[in-house]
């Protein structure tokens, strides 16, 4: 039998961890309990309960608050969950800027900070790691000071973990490729958990817009969703009964690298993918060639574009017909692998995303076995930073589940 054989077993650690996974859900839930309902509602046994109840006490994680008067005898302390001592940062990354909230562990925002990136003739990549690290110093230190800003004052709570969300394929906190930021196998985690001493989850900005959504917003309630980005470039998130799909080397959802037809054989793809380059293409001719810069985003093309359907521009019409063939295809192939019940439109869908929806369904329909339902994101601009935010949060309060 090899070592792979062996069937696992759970560490008294383990069960440990689960315990008091089990009782903080518990509380976040249902609190102020008493140990008692404690006991009743997780089946643990008393000694356990008291245990761990006592150890979550000291830690501050948990609370007493007030005591339990419903029960005859002598009445006992009633126990609370505590969400406002202790605070994540949450920071968003996109090309030309970075973006911070100060979170509690319930999720409230404390403080919101934008950093334009400051490329001054320097090395954009550069410029952007320099721009990330320079908001991460002033919100962790603002956040153990309790300086105030914008949806209010984080109170002097401390910073216990921090959550990035990047376009770019993360894996296990290491950027392997982000085109838009013009980073390549760049450990951001490594980097600021040295500047910072604390816990740095880094993940794709894809998934996290998936995951907020998945939450808090289109897809809530949801057994499975994607969440299609149309941003700098086009990325889909994927979550499926409450995680996220990263697939091998965290490279699932790159729906750039789709192909397009058999032609695609005859080339190679490097920093973007074959349907990328065809979006691209399209959009060509409403690309932003009037600043110091070339801005070949797809998303604010994709708008211009629209603008100029809506002033009766033959061409922008013909483009769009085939701008949403191409995203149609991008939809017919994840549903068919993926099969989920939700798409949600994010990104720069957002402004036609009635329009969106409509030309999208138009082209699954009779096409792939049941097509999902497509819907627009209710997060907008806020989902990123909402679902990097959630996961932070996850992973800051230690939860471990059995699975």
């Amino acid at each position: 039998m090899s070592v792979s054989d062996i069937p696992r077993t759970a560490t008294t650690r383990d069960v440990t961890e689960i315990n008091r996974t089990a009782i903080l859900d518990l509380l976040r839930a249902a609190g102020p309990i008493s140990r008692r309902e404690i006991r009743e509602r997780t089946g643990l046994g008393s000694a356990t309960v008291e245990r761990l109840t006592q150890a979550l006490i000291e830690e501050g994680q948990i609370e007493i608050a007030g005591l339990d008067r419903s029960s005859p005898g002598r009445p006992s302390s009633l126990l609370r969950y505590v969400s406002t001592g202790r605070a994540i940062l949450a920071i968003d990354v996109t090309e030309a800027n970075a973006r911070g909230r100060i979170v509690d562990l319930a999720g409230t925002v404390l403080h919101e900070q934008y950093l334009p990136f400051r490329f001054d003739g320097s090395d954009p990549g550069a410029a952007r790691l320099d721009g990330l690290l320079e908001l991460v110093d002033t919100l962790v230190s603002g956040g153990q000071r309790g300086s105030g800003g914008h949806g209010g004052s984080g109170g002097g709570t401390p910073v216990i973990g921090i959550g990035i969300a990047l376009p770019g394929i993360t894996d296990d906190g290491h950027v392997t490729k982000a085109s838009e930021l013009e980073w390549r196998d760049v450990p951001v985690a490594d980097i600021l958990h040295e500047r910072t001493g604390l816990p740095v989850l880094a993940e794709n900005d894809a998934n996290a817009t998936v995951y907020g959504e998945y939450l808090h917003g289109a897809a809530r309630g949801e057994e499975s969703a994607i969440a299609l980005v149309l941003g700098t470039g086009i990325g889909a998130g994927i979550a499926s009964e409450g995680r996220i799909h990263r697939g091998f080397r965290s490279a699932a959802g790159e729906v750039g690298y789709l192909l397009t037809s058999t032609a695609s054989f005859s080339r190679y793809f490097t920093d973007h993918g074959d349907t990328e380059n065809a979006i691209a293409a399209e959009l060509a001719a409403w690309v932003d060639r009037g600043g110091p810069h070339v801005d070949r985003r797809i998303g604010p093309a994709f708008r211009r574009m629209m603008t100029a359907v809506e002033e009766g521009d033959a061409v922008a019409g013909q483009a769009r017909d085939e701008f949403f063939d191409l995203i149609g295809l991008v939809c017919a192939a994840i549903s068919v692998v993926i099969a989920p019940s939700v798409i949600v439109l994010a990104g720069a869908f957002g402004q036609y995303s009635a329009l969106s929806v409509d030309q999208l369904s138009r082209r699954l329909i009779g096409r792939i076995p049941s097509p999902p339902r497509l819907v627009a994101s209710s997060l907008g601009f806020d989902a990123a930073i909402t679902g990097i935010s959630a996961l932070a949060i996850e992973r800051a309060r230690g939860a471990t589940y059995l699975v």
